[in-house]
């Protein structure tokens, strides 16, 4: 059973990605992970998150489509865009749309991560968002 106050995170990745959903878990964060866009949206139209983290969203939608439907389904919901040191020029395109049209949206490279959740406003037992 997920605490009140904890943090709930949709993560939006492939599988090799298990050492940023632990980091997540490691913040006391309860996280439900999909593999593409398409499942990330179909969880947030039946569950509310206090964050979004996209780090790939499959072949059915690209990351700023992803991004701009969860929006529209949660409005207050944070996007965070989690990248490589250097994401190659698409990525880093569909990044910069996303950060103009979503106010509350980060881009946060992965070594930043651990910084980031450690951050007062993502410490452990701080309420959720």
């Amino acid at each position: 059973m997920v605490r009140a106050e904890t943090r709930r995170i949709l993560l939006v990745g492939s599988d090799a990605d298990k050492d940023v959903q632990e980091q997540f878990i490691h913040a006391d964060c309860h996280v439900v992970k999909t593999n593409a866009g398409a499942a990330a949206v179909a969880h947030a139209k039946h569950h509310s998150f206090s964050a979004a983290v996209l780090m790939s969203t499959g072949q059915e939608m690209d990351l700023a489509e992803t991004a701009l439907n969860l929006r529209d389904i949660q409005p207050s919901l944070e996007i965070i865009i989690l990248v490589d040191r250097t994401p190659d020029k698409e990525l880093e395109a569909q990044a910069d749309a996303v950060l103009r049209a979503i106010p509350h949206s980060r881009i946060l490279a992965k070594p930043e991560l651990d910084t980031f959740l450690a951050s007062t406003k993502w410490a452990k037992g701080t309420g959720a968002s």
